[in-house]
């Protein structure tokens, strides 16, 4: 129980990073609506294993929001969903609904809002739970024209590009606070030669 109790957790930080940035207190990105959205088929350049007909019932069951994408899926992120799907029958009927909502949230993100919301988690990472209870705060005491005015800063912030680091390009190792600098001695520079 555990570890369903983490996934949840997972989730619902992710869902919380996206309002949650490094920084201070950023914009929501706003979900796709379906009814709008283009239903385009996509074709994969590769087919990954396991297909949706392949899964078992109960792990159809506990992905059913991600149907629509398992086919654009890479075979790293079906085993991911794979393992949250394990331990969906042991969860409370109200954490399989909010699980699916998740999911269904998830789906709905543009890749590039994908993208921001996994950079946005990983902020949210290092934050202590008073560090991110104060911005959630902070956000949620806004108008609606200045949460308005977030948005558009973030979305016109935002690259057009699939492109994103997963993670933070300053990720500090355990270990090793900082970049450990080359010593002078060992710098070589060129010497020029004569023709």
């Amino acid at each position: 129980m555990a570890l369903a109790a983490r996934i949840i957790y997972s989730l619902t930080l992710c869902s919380i990073s996206v309002f949650v940035s490094a920084q201070g207190v950023s914009t929501p990105i706003p979900l796709v609506n379906p009814s709008t959205s283009h239903t385009k088929a996509v074709k994969p350049s590769k087919i990954t294993k396991p297909l949706w007909g392949e899964l078992k019932t109960e792990q159809q069951a506990a992905l059913a929001p991600l149907q629509t994408e398992w086919l654009k899926m890479s075979e790293v992120q079906k085993r991911k969903w794979l393992e949250v799907s394990k331990n969906y029958s042991r969860l409370s009927a109200v954490d399989q609904s909010k699980l699916h909502t998740r999911m269904t949230d998830w789906v709905r993100l543009s890749p590039e809002e994908r993208a921001m919301a996994r950079l946005n988690f990983s902020a949210a990472k290092t934050l202590t739970p008073e560090e991110k209870q104060k911005k959630w705060e902070a956000y949620q005491a806004l108008s609606v024209e200045e949460k308005a005015e977030l948005q558009a800063k973030a979305k016109a912030n935002t690259p057009n590009s699939a492109a994103l680091a997963a993670r933070p390009q300053n990720k500090v190792f355990p270990g090793k606070p900082y970049a450990t600098p080359i010593p002078a001695a060992l710098v070589t520079t060129p010497v020029p030669t004569e023709k």
